[in-house]
């Protein structure tokens, strides 16, 4: 295996003079009056991007209320990405994108924003006049083209630099110490088990001179069933070992995913299916799914999943046709050092008012 990565190695290489080449062609654009933070990571796949932006957002939607406050995404798969667009409540994930659509009905009053290319998107579809704006640039970490005023790297606990080799041979979308640039390290999914190597992990970190703030987070994860209907309640479950269930989700990270399954429902009998990240669960696809459930068993997936699901009327007929339950997953994001952090960002708003201080006297 060892001779395999070294063969390929050239690969790797031309891959990182490839993304140095595209960088350094880019000059970084303000987006005008707004404090932007980006959420973002170094690695392919999912290290919990998601529900950290829904942290920050109810962190700023609680303690700034007067601020408008705009999440702005590639869309990534979404129809509408490259020419852009702004949400709307009960958008169609395919054509905006699966978490875009899942921000936006999560914070129905936050404004969620899509494109390719983002600085032209967020000009041509910002609505906010605000003097007072906060844009979360989702996935933002390798997208230069836009200046950010704070930048977070999440880094999946369980495997945060994968076998140490950029893309093709690794996981890295760029060498571990260009983590020089974050102003903050967040390490993510946090366990009992993968606490032990963090240690390692850190000291990696020193080794290629990286000093950022580190914080530790975990996932705390609910399940609630979902009452069918025009509005899809959802209602508290109480987990029964006794029940069977079928786990379904095309996530970045679907073993994590199966191990919180495992320890919310306090159960082994969880069979499971996954799909790729992003998966769009076409009509045939879901068709399929409805006839690998078996006789007595409980269907779980994910928010981010079921979003996209619940968009095939024909789906959620059969589902309550054939009185299949459906459990859903929430995750939410808690980190260890939450007043540091908090603070942190207290004293980014505060810098932020500042300059627009500055500027309105002016």
């Amino acid at each position: 295996m060892k001779i395999f990565l070294y063969l390929l190695y050239p690969f790797s290489l031309f891959y990182r003079f490839l993304f140095w080449r595209q960088q350094k062609g880019i000059t970084s654009f303000h987006l005008p009056n707004a404090l932007v933070i980006s959420v973002g990571n170094i690695t392919v796949g999912g290290t919990g991007k998601t529900p950290f932006v829904q942290y920050l957002v109810h962190f700023f939607k609680e303690t700034y209320p007067s601020y408008a406050i705009t999440i702005l995404s590639r869309g990534y798969k979404a129809e509408k990405s490259r020419e852009g667009a702004i949400l709307q409540i009960e958008s169609n994930p395919r054509l905006y994108g699966d978490e875009p659509s899942q921000h936006k009905e999560t914070f129905p009053d936050v404004q969620v924003i899509i494109g390719r290319d983002r600085k032209k998107a967020f000009l041509n579809f910002n609505k906010f006049q605000s003097p007072k704006h906060i844009v979360i640039l989702d996935d933002g970490f390798q997208h230069k083209a836009l200046h950010r005023d704070f930048d977070f790297v999440l880094l999946d606990a369980n495997s945060p630099f994968g076998n140490g080799f950029t893309i093709p041979i690794g996981f890295l979308r760029e060498p571990v110490h260009h983590l020089k640039r974050a102003d903050a390290i967040v390490f993510t999914k946090l366990t009992s088990n993968n606490r032990e190597k963090l240690e390692k992990y850190k000291n990696l970190l020193n080794h290629v001179g990286i000093e950022t703030p580190v914080f530790h987070s975990n996932f705390t994860a609910s399940i609630k069933e979902v009452i069918f209907g025009r509005s899809f309640l959802l209602k508290s479950y109480e987990s029964n070992q006794d029940k069977k269930y079928f786990l379904v989700t095309g996530v970045g990270n679907p073993n994590h995913v199966f191990e919180t399954a495992k320890l919310s429902l306090q159960s082994d009998s969880i069979r499971k299916k996954f799909f790729p990240d992003h998966f769009e669960f076409h009509s045939g696809s879901l068709e399929s799914l409805i006839d690998e459930i078996q006789e007595g068993e409980i269907l779980v997936t994910t928010e981010k999943d079921w979003v996209k699901m619940r968009s095939n009327l024909q789906f959620v007929q059969t589902l309550e046709k054939k009185k299949i339950r459906l459990l859903l997953i929430l995750i939410q994001v808690t980190v260890d050092e939450d007043q540091e952090i908090k603070s942190m960002l207290a004293a980014l708003v505060s810098t932020y008012e500042a300059k627009i201080d500055q500027v309105s006297k002016i």
